[in-house]
């Protein structure tokens, strides 16, 4: 088994592979169901097929119970859902930080 690369082990914007571009949510809990999470991710994105890994739309689980709910959401969803990929969870890398917030750079920074 060889070692990856530190390019490998920490990916770029420009060496993707088969990552996805995703934000990591961390929530309580007792103030937030799981099923209301899926509820807020359907009102917040409207998933497509891009034939993009990188810019697939996903749900990364890390239980057995949030895939199923996931799934369930994704189905009750019809044609809108089955855009969405539910997959295990893994590593999380931080983006680089220029695409840190890069919406308010965009519209605030002078040309």
């Amino acid at each position: 088994m060889s070692r990856l690369s530190q390019e490998d082990a920490n990916p770029t914007y420009r060496n993707v592979q088969d990552y996805a571009e995703s934000i990591r949510i961390t929530f309580n809990t007792d103030k937030l169901k799981y099923e209301d999470l899926l509820d807020l991710y359907f009102e917040m994105h409207t998933p497509y097929g891009t034939g993009s890994t990188q810019y697939r739309s996903a749900i990364f689980v890390y239980t057995p119970e949030q895939k199923l709910l996931a799934e369930a959401a994704c189905k009750a969803r019809g044609n809108t859902g089955s855009h969405v990929t539910v997959e295990e969870a893994s590593d999380f890398y931080r983006g680089e930080e220029y695409h840190q917030k890069y919406i308010e750079k965009k519209t605030t920074s002078r040309y």
